[in-house]
């Protein structure tokens, strides 16, 4: 199709030497080693000249063509199988959170409900809210307000960063479902660590709550350690003694609870919460005793579906180098 390009990319018109995609499997290979004609500046960019002077091998035309039909071939079958993968990531996210969601407000599964020594086909009874339908008789229906002893929002200014701080500042980017990730985490010094937890300590069973972004929504339990304050963005919720923290965790996290918030945060290009909406969160009270043992089956199912991702996600990793070698190779002779 006719096309121009902005100031930020480089047209390459191949003369009567280069097959065009062969030209392209070329540049694929050398992505490195491109990147790094730059320098590895903050702003990285590729000059006419630095894109002139990359050597390039000028095999026969015909040969050129086998090799980027072979490349087609071959790139088209490991990109399908690449695409089944991650189609499995998404069915294993989708199990994830109709588990979630079932078990926190239905209870556990006939079996495991037996071997926690529980009722395993309890009673059931309409909750009064239209969203969440019948629980079992024993539960109760109340809100985050009733749950939580703090609902704290975070400070509304940025963070001084210091990288060689010693408190980690967590931000919406750290927290997945359940799952609170620091290995990436900004850090502050003492004195950003004291203006940030003016509110509140942020302890150990903490929750977690991302309310703005195109993360919100997410909630993670609070480690032992490290020490940490609240980034942008994120809210500190702290259990009463009627809740099991890990409980109230996996039920932030339920898309029974999303939806709630996406009220809110619906149609937004910046989406956010109001805090009046978080703490008016519907929710269910198992008895505590079952609370723990939701919490529990809960952390046990996610191992084992987290396991089978990372696998896929080991696959996705060797399916993606075997492509870079395979192309770097057939493009330099080597097959």
């Amino acid at each position: 199709i006719p096309t121009t390009c902005n100031q930020s990319m480089a047209a390459l018109i191949p003369d009567h030497r280069f097959a065009p995609r062969y030209l392209y499997y070329w540049l694929t290979a050398n992505y490195q080693n491109i990147r790094n004609l730059a320098g590895g500046e903050a702003r990285d960019g590729l000059n006419l000249e630095m894109l002139g002077s990359i050597p390039c091998p000028v095999p026969p035309v015909e040969e050129q063509q086998t090799i980027a039909c072979f490349l087609d071939a071959k790139t088209a079958q490991i990109d399908a199988l690449v695409a089944q993968k991650r189609q499995l990531i998404d069915k294993l996210k989708e199990k994830r959170q109709a588990l979630i969601a079932r078990t926190v407000t239905r209870g556990l599964p006939p079996e495991a409900a037996k071997a926690a020594g529980l009722e395993p086909n309890p009673e059931m009874k309409d909750s009064g809210v239209e969203w969440l339908g019948e629980i079992p008789a024993h539960w109760k229906a109340t809100r985050l307000k009733y749950a939580a002893s703090k609902i704290i929002d975070c400070p509304h200014d940025t963070p001084q960063y210091d990288p060689s701080g010693s408190y980690c500042v967590v931000r919406t980017a750290d927290l997945d479902s359940g799952t609170l990730d620091l290995s990436r985490a900004y850090r502050v010094d003492e004195s950003e660590y004291i203006h940030r937890i003016r509110r509140a300590k942020v302890l150990p069973s903490d929750i977690l709550y991302s309310r703005e972004g195109e993360r919100w929504g997410q909630a993670a339990i609070v480690p032992l350690e490290p020490i940490i304050c609240l980034g942008q963005r994120m809210m500190q919720f702290r259990a009463n003694t009627r809740f099991a923290p890990k409980f109230l965790m996996w039920h932030l996290s339920a898309r029974c609870v999303y939806e709630q918030g996406e009220l809110d945060a619906a149609g937004s290009t910046a989406p956010h919460v109001n805090v009046e909406t978080i703490r008016n969160y519907q929710l269910v009270e198992p008895p505590l005793a079952e609370q723990v043992a939701i919490a529990t089956f809960i952390d046990d199912q996610m191992v084992k579906l987290d396991s089978l991702s990372g696998q896929i996600l080991d696959a996705i990793t060797r399916l993606t180098e075997y492509r870079q070698a395979l192309v770097t190779s057939a493009v330099t002779g080597k097959i």
